[in-house]
């Protein structure tokens, strides 16, 4: 069923609709989620009042021809808000800049050998080295399979800013990842030929 129908029997007030798209969606919004905070029972709260209010308010929705990207951005307001008032009632300061926690699945096959782990352990390193905004929009690129379109909406930038982000966190990394593969690279051969 294609998001405009589905959205479309949500609205309608079928409450399949709403389990399908809660099926579909609830563990990419947790993993997406857990990259703010890794307040699990907080992000299951704010998936939780999303599909509440998105019932509550389903007559009003706008259409949507990806119910991704719609719920990836309400997502977002929600849990920021929601850290945004922990800061301000525990620390009471707002932070300047969220955190966005990027980390990259390992396939368990890759891991296993030398090679492979040294580079994960790299490219994890050089993860390490963006900033929180780069982390999330190569997260939403790279991992999630997201396009530019979406990403933008759901960081609230416009393209052009996502493009440029997405093309300068690559860059940082791959400053960071050639020599670092280049240095095993030649190790590996004198092991080989010497």
């Amino acid at each position: 069923m294609s998001d405009l129908l589905l959205w479309q029997r949500l609205k309608e007030g079928h409450k399949s609709a709403l389990a399908t798209i809660y099926n579909d969606h609830a563990v990419a919004l947790l993993k997406y989620g857990k990259k703010f905070s890794r307040n699990t029972q907080l992000i299951e709260d704010c998936i939780q009042d999303l599909f509440v209010e998105l019932w509550k308010n389903r007559e009003g929705l706008s259409p949507t021809d990806s119910i991704q990207r719609y719920l990836l951005v309400a997502l977002r307001r929600k849990v920021i808000r929601q850290l945004q008032q922990f800061y301000k009632r525990n620390i009471d300061s707002e932070p300047t800049e969220l955190n966005f926690e990027a980390e990259l699945s390992i396939d368990e096959a890759i891991v296993q050998t030398e090679m492979a782990s040294e580079r994960v352990i790299q490219l994890k390193e050089a993860m390490e080295k963006l900033s929180k905004r780069q982390k999330e929009a190569v997260y939403l690129k790279y991992i999630s399979g997201m396009d530019y379109e979406d990403i933008s909406a759901i960081m609230d930038l416009n393209y052009q800013s996502v493009r440029n982000l997405v093309s300068t966190a690559l860059k940082k990394m791959k400053g960071i990842l050639i020599p670092t593969l280049l240095l095993i690279y030649y190790l590996w051969i004198e092991i080989l030929f010497f």
